[in-house]
């Protein structure tokens, strides 16, 4: 919700270029929460790709970073980094229970809490109108990116742990950019080439299982 709230208030790149923080956020919540520090590997990982997610966003201009402009909405954004690394971390700790169970109760519970806010906006906004559009919007956005997304993150990381799935956050450019391709013609780039072999390097290093 805070993520849909920032971009309100910011711009889509900008957005994009602190979600690449996402990694270093879950790293630091690790070492906090559970002792966990980075081994030499996930840190080498994360840093190659970090470095191919910049060249994709910038285009592989790296002076275009000079010119973009920090707001409110990046700060809302940072606090939901920092809160979803926490969750990231946190979710090793969660109860034997099936995933999307897991999902639909964490949920049940977020949706609770935005009950204020709703009430807030129906007095000051205007409704969202109700069409085929709109509908078909809100079920990809609840299917999608949130319950399916959310299993399949949880998952992996009761499987891989929090430091090695981060890394994985850096993909989401890659295929950001793939379905700009796709779907909006967008001609590839030898940038895209570049960013796309930093980002996988650097995923497929980080997420190794230490001593493998």
């Amino acid at each position: 919700t805070m993520q849909y709230w920032a971009l309100e208030h910011t711009e889509a790149l900008n957005t994009l270029l602190l979600q690449s923080a996402g990694p270093l956020l879950v790293a630091v919540w690790s070492l906090i929460l559970l002792g966990d520090r980075l081994t030499l590997a996930q840190a080498a990982g994360i840093t190659l790709s970090l470095a191919g997610v910049l060249v994709i966003l910038l285009r592989g201009d790296v002076t275009g970073l000079a010119s973009i402009d920090f707001n409110k909405g990046d700060l809302i954004f940072t606090a939901a980094l920092t809160i979803f690394g926490f969750y990231s971390v946190l979710s090793l700790k969660r109860p034997g229970i099936h995933g999307l169970s897991f999902v639909g109760f964490t949920f049940g519970c977020g949706a609770a809490s935005l009950i204020p806010f709703l009430i807030v906006e129906l007095f000051t906004r205007p409704l969202m109108q109700v069409n085929t559009a709109n509908l078909l919007s809100l079920f990809y956005v609840a299917v999608f990116p949130s319950t399916i997304a959310y299993m399949c993150f949880n998952r992996g990381v009761q499987l891989i742990g929090a430091n090695r799935a981060a890394p994985f956050f850096h993909v989401v450019p890659v295929f950001g950019s793939i379905m700009a391709m796709v779907f909006l013609g967008e001609r590839p780039q030898p940038f895209h080439f570049i960013g796309f072999a930093l980002v996988l390097t650097g995923v497929f290093v980080a997420s190794r299982k230490p001593g493998g």
